[in-house]
């Protein structure tokens, strides 16, 4: 080792500058932050509480609204809508009043604005509201709180019809009953009893709806009710004449140049069973497309020349009154009808073709036998028909379609006048005029007619038969008699839209299925023939009302030789037949179906007797009736929600509740 060795050189040291408050800085920026972010949490709390309180507010004031809505529904369903909704205008039935809660407090600071009025119907208000009736009515319901916030809404209410029921009774006083194995298929209410056979087990007497009764039922556990049944119901009002007779305005109104003339309409006849006018329904195919229309539906009114009962018979094809002199009138009482007859020839000569029971009497030679046993023989054929009164098939030169004109209905045959069809007072429409030019002018419109409110109006009893095409309701003031069947161009149920067919059948009095040759057998030779129809069974497409008169003798459905007064040779009323239907086997007049639904005023009658007379029963509800309704007709005076509205109520506030609700009455 030297000792001049070089020394090691020193480290150099490196100088750190400090950076004076960064981390408070960062502490700082990120205090910030987290700050932000309690702010941020509380504001978004904030916000969902004042949400939450402000969206919990929002839904009290409408179920508030709501409930002032059901308010007024209850009110008229308490019975006092004719005081409630008056004809024009509206009424206050709250104004700003508390609003209470379930337990009967009033909620601080909130009241409520109640008012209803009527609501015109679809084609312009309460007197000319179309076929659907003046029974909308609108309700409104108004909440606001001191803050200003306010709730509105509106609620359409439709008053319930009578077409809402398959079986409707408001006095069922007779012992008549339901028997075991019949069933009902729609909804049943009785504003006293409903009566079912004793004993029934296996089978029992099945309703498919709805039942409710105001009294009691007899025999309950005969009946199997699958949709539930309410024993000690409310009643509801029957229907009076005087709502009845409110119809013929709006029958009147469908012809303004000739109100009393085509639908406002006067029968020879009040209270009897051989009606004094007869409508027939039809329809024709005018422009031919092979398809039936809207305005393709027609009726047309046969009128008989006077209230003989021959020419009664005529009318309605019922058993001819006279026979000539020596003919047994219980073995052959239509040897001389000018209803029934057959294809045939006249003592084997001249043409073949249809001629009536008078023609082939009177022109057949020979002695009074000969001339009986040559109608026998055409009666027993299988040819042999029967037709209403001035049904063109008994005229041979209209070709059994065009309705004949009085040159030919006065002189049938070549006997006295017996009556007319009715021309349309206000011309024929030029369509028709076109497709139909031979008896356009007795053809009356339904559909065609933009006037037409769905009313006829009569005056006395009526017979009803045809096809419809169209929504009608006839009204009388009398009977409505059943002389053949009524049947719907679409079929019951398939289109409950405002184009489908409805028909009402509402009678002041009863409601009868007329014992005629077309509908019921009658002896020939002695021998009970039926057949003298399209087919032995009646049917019915409508819902019929027999309202009655508010007495003790009439409001009753019932085949017409079924029920005391009236008596049949060496046969008594046997209350052990007196069901109200029976097994349409067991009927020698074959089934009677209606399609639609029946109300009756009393049960004191029923359809069947025994084996030699009455018809067996075989119903079935059209639920189109509670949808849409036939035309007027009445109603039960309840009210049901239909839709709801929510309503602006700064623009109801500007617009005004009068001017709304007329508004309102003139949809």
């Amino acid at each position: 080792m030297t000792e001049n060795s070089a020394p090691l050189a020193p480290r150099t040291a490196v100088a750190l500058h400090g950076r004076r408050g960064a981390a408070l800085i960062l502490t700082l920026l990120i205090s910030v932050a987290i700050a932000a972010m309690a702010i941020g949490a509380v504001m978004l709390a904030s916000g969902a509480q004042t949400s939450t309180h402000f969206t919990a507010r929002e839904a009290s004031l409408q179920a508030a609204a709501d409930g002032g809505l059901e308010i007024i529904r209850d009110s008229l369903n308490r019975g006092v809508f004719d005081s409630l909704v008056p004809d024009s205008g509206f009424t206050i039935i709250a104004n700003a009043v508390p609003v209470y809660d379930a337990l009967g407090t009033p909620v601080p600071r909130v009241t409520q604005s109640l008012y209803v009025g009527r609501t015109g119907g679809r084609t312009g208000g309460a007197a000319t509201a179309g076929q659907y009736g003046s029974n909308f009515a609108s309700a409104i319901s108004i909440i606001s709180d001191q803050r200003g916030a306010v709730a509105a809404r509106r609620l359409l209410l439709t008053q319930d019809s009578w077409a809402k029921y398959a079986i409707a009774v408001n006095n069922w006083s007779s012992s008549s009953y339901y028997g075991c194995a019949e069933s009902i298929s729609g909804p049943v209410h009785s504003n006293t009893t409903i009566r079912l056979q004793p004993g029934c087990s296996s089978p029992k007497t099945a309703f498919a709806g709805p039942v409710s009764v105001v009294n009691s039922i007899s025999n309950q556990s005969s009946g199997d009710f699958l949709a539930g049944v309410q024993v000690g119901a409310s009643p509801i009002p029957w229907p009076t004449p005087a709502r009845i007779n409110l119809m013929r305005q709006y029958a009147q109104d469908a012809d303004a140049a000739a109100p009393t003339g085509d639908y406002d309409l006067v029968s020879r006849t009040l209270g009897a069973k051989n009606a004094g006018l007869r409508i027939e329904f039809l329809v024709i195919d005018v422009n031919g497309d092979g398809v039936i229309d809207e305005n393709e539906g027609f009726m047309r009114v046969w009128v008989p020349a006077n209230s003989s009962d021959s020419v009664l018979a005529y009318a309605t094809g019922r058993k001819w009154p006279t026979v000539p002199v020596g003919v047994a009138a219980g073995g052959d009482p239509n040897v001389i009808s000018r209803n029934c007859g057959a294809v045939t020839q006249i003592d084997a000569t001249g043409p073949t073709q249809f001629f009536t029971a008078s023609a082939i009497f009177t022109q057949t030679t020979g002695t009074t036998a000969n001339k009986r046993d040559a109608v026998r023989a055409a009666l027993q054929s299988g040819t042999r028909r029967c037709y209403l009164g001035g049904d063109p098939h008994l005229f041979a030169s209209t070709g059994g379609v065009n309705t004949p004109d009085s040159l030919l209905t006065t002189t049938p045959g070549g006997d006295a006048d017996l009556g007319w069809w009715r021309k349309r007072r206000s011309g024929a429409l030029s369509a028709v005029a076109s497709a139909r030019p031979a008896d356009a002018a007795y053809l009356i419109p339904l559909g065609a007619n933009p006037e037409f409110k769905g009313v006829v109006f009569v005056q006395g009893d009526v017979a009803i038969s045809g096809r419809l095409r169209g929504r009608v309701t006839v009204f009388a003031t009398g009977n409505i008699i059943l002389a053949d069947d009524i049947l719907y161009q679409n079929s019951p149920g398939t289109r409950c839209e405002t184009d489908g067919d409805m028909l009402g059948l509402v009678a002041t009095k009863d409601a009868v299925i007329e014992d005629n040759n077309l509908q019921t057998p009658f002896n020939v030779s002695d021998v009970l023939y039926g057949g003298f129809d399209d087919t032995n069974d009646a049917n019915y497409n409508a819902f019929i009302m027999a309202t009655g008169s508010g007495g003790t003798t009439d409001g009753n459905w019932y085949g017409e030789w079924v029920a005391p007064p009236w008596t049949v040779p060496s046969l008594s009323w046997s209350g052990d037949a007196s069901a109200v239907a029976m097994h349409c086997g067991e009927a020698p007049n074959g089934c009677v179906r209606v399609t639609g639904g029946i109300a009756e005023g009393r049960i004191d009658n029923g359809t069947y007797i025994s084996h030699r007379f009455g018809w067996g029963e075989a119903h079935t509800y059209d639920p189109c009736g509670a949808v849409n309704p036939p035309p007027y007709f009445p109603t039960t005076g309840r009210f049901s929600a239909s839709r709801y509205y929510e309503l602006d109520p700064v623009w109801l506030r500007q617009l005004t509740i009068a001017q709304y609700f007329a508004k309102l009455q003139g949809q």
